[in-house]
């Protein structure tokens, strides 16, 4: 299967300021299509974060989970030469870049209830399990969902997967999870988990292909700590191809 991907790398024009109250502070960002970006870089974002933001950006879009544009984006260092902040937290090359959606805030967890889909909330909680990402906390006294919502269209958008592929045990940290079973009343049920495993076992075969369009200056300094990186990835996604994993699945 040929897996058609935004590849083309956008350039970064213009750095309009930084987004304070997100724990990368990013960088607000109009690239040469004219559009406005949210920008992540080097330093501030190390490399095994940049890859897990793309790999997990493309499984998410191929499972119908809802996230903004994202792309691969170039910034010069120009644009960041003269002001010391930015020349210190954004280094000049390519960056990881979603699509700026004005008038969001993050979801508050009775909108995370009342306001999603039952069918998605299970596909977030799937995709969460699957890239091993628990950082989407959130409970009736607060959390980091990393979801925003956006109330004028009622439609919710997950973001900042960059600690996704976690190596350690994070089923623990999962009771946190937004739609962990001490959140919510729905269950995975067989019919469920028979769609799901036909989804992701098909979403994953574009993997190898992602793999190749990943920029080679964020690959980690050690090559055999990158290629270890790679694998545990690998080793990651394909376990949707494993009975342990569905019926672990709650």
């Amino acid at each position: 299967m040929v897996y058609y991907m935004q590849n083309q790398k956008l350039q970064v024009i213009e750095i309009i300021r930084r987004i304070e109250d997100c724990a990368t502070r990013p960088f607000l960002c109009r690239c040469d299509d004219d559009e406005l970006y949210v920008v992540k870089g080097m330093p501030c974002v190390p490399k095994k974060q940049l890859i897990a933001e793309w790999i997990s950006a493309h499984l998410a879009k191929q499972i119908g989970i809802s996230l903004p544009e994202f792309r691969i984006v170039y910034v010069d260092q120009i644009l960041v030469e003269y002001i010391p902040d930015w020349k210190k937290d954004l280094h000049e090359g390519y960056a990881f870049a979603t699509k700026y959606i004005p008038n969001v805030a993050p979801i508050t967890f009775n909108q995370a209830h009342n306001n999603v889909e039952i069918l998605d909330q299970k596909n977030i909680y799937l995709f969460d399990k699957w890239i091993k990402n628990a950082d989407r906390t959130l409970s009736p006294h607060g959390g980091n969902p990393n979801i925003i919502y956006e109330l004028a269209n009622n439609q919710h958008y997950l973001i900042d997967h960059n600690l996704a592929f976690d190596h350690d045990d994070v089923d623990e940290m999962f009771e946190q999870h937004v739609y962990s079973p001490l959140h919510r009343d729905w269950i995975f049920d067989f019919v469920d988990k028979e769609t799901a495993e036909r989804t992701t076992i098909q979403a994953k075969s574009i993997l190898k292909q992602v793999i190749t369009t990943i920029p080679d200056e964020w690959s980690l300094d050690d090559e055999d700590m990158h290629n270890r990186l790679i694998t545990f990835i690998n080793n990651t996604v394909n376990r949707v191809e494993s009975e342990e994993f569905w019926r672990e699945l709650t």
